[in-house]
């Protein structure tokens, strides 16, 4: 019988950051051009009880881009342990023009609809520096697709 993977953290919801906290974002609550230049975008992670000493490496996929490496969660240190939900940030890629895994040009900052999806996994000490494995058996997962929106200016909010 198959051993049955479950997930290190999954991602529950994507934010921006506010002078009240944390709000939703979604395809509805359109970013300002101000805000994708200067403010990152927070999500949130659900994580799962998990013994031993495994971090958590994470990934951001944009617009359909390659990877973009966000940095290795330590537990004990960067995640307190007992923590159920942690918010972690990304940066929107700070260039005109890019291309996709299938080589389509696309716009990071461009207005109109973007998406983002962020996949997580566990890396135990003795793996540290060598491949990252998104792999379920490495309690792989990747969130669902959030979709956001970037206004013209600051006018369109």
């Amino acid at each position: 019988m198959e051993a049955e993977h479950t997930p290190v953290a999954t991602v529950t919801g994507l934010y921006r950051g506010t002078w009240s906290g944390l709000e939703p974002l979604t395809k509805d609550t359109p970013l300002t051009l101000d805000e994708v230049r200067r403010n990152p975008l927070f999500y949130e992670l659900e994580l799962h009880p998990e013994p031993g000493d495994e971090n958590l490496i994470i990934d951001a996929i944009y617009d359909n881009m390659a990877p973009i490496r966000l940095q290795d969660l330590m537990r004990g240190t960067d995640i307190p342990r007992g923590v159920r939900f942690w918010p972690d940030w990304f940066d929107i890629p700070p260039y005109r023009e890019m291309r996709d895994v299938d080589g389509r040009r696309v716009y990071p900052r461009a207005p109109g609809i973007h998406t983002v999806r962020i996949r997580t996994a566990k890396r135990k000490n003795s793996q540290i520096g060598k491949q990252r494995d998104f792999s379920p058996a490495n309690g792989g997962c990747t969130s669902p697709l959030f979709e956001i929106t970037i206004a013209a200016d600051g006018d369109d909010v």
